[in-house]
């Protein structure tokens, strides 16, 4: 299996770089027209380079990666389980739930592309959940 690019969507980068370009904006309107530089007017500033990092870092590294031996969420405290340790796979009105013996986490299928969650799908569709076999004891 060829490793799969979950994006998302362009809604989302895209308003996170507006948002970069507005507090950037502000921050310069504000540094300009004071006659005294306060540092809380840097705030504005801060902001918009903050979501200016989160549109980049957005843009270049995608929701999901899927490859032969793990799906990762990627973020600032980015998750990853194995496949083999798949459990359970449970859909819900906004995305779906992948639990494994220990641990579980959430996708949220409206951060996702149109085209992504396509492929997506297909991919859970072709996926092995491990089944533990449970044996009764006879006393």
């Amino acid at each position: 299996m060829a490793d799969i690019i979950i994006k998302y969507t362009k809604k989302r980068l895209y308003i996170n770089l507006i948002l970069a370009l507005f507090w950037t904006t502000l921050g310069v309107f504000v540094l300009w027209e004071s006659n005294t530089i306060r540092w809380y007017n840097f705030g504005y500033l801060l902001a918009g380079l903050l979501y200016l990092t989160q549109f980049f870092y957005d843009l270049f590294w995608q929701y999901l990666f899927i490859s032969d031996e793990c799906i990762k969420i990627n973020g600032f405290f980015g998750k990853k389980i194995r496949l083999k340790d798949i459990t359970a796979i449970e859909k819900f009105a906004g995305g779906y739930t992948v639990k494994t013996e220990n641990r579980k986490f959430n996708i949220h299928t409206n951060l996702i592309d149109e085209n992504s969650l396509i492929e997506f799908d297909t991919f859970l569709n072709t996926i092995e959940i491990s089944e533990k076999e449970y044996y009764e004891l006879k006393i």
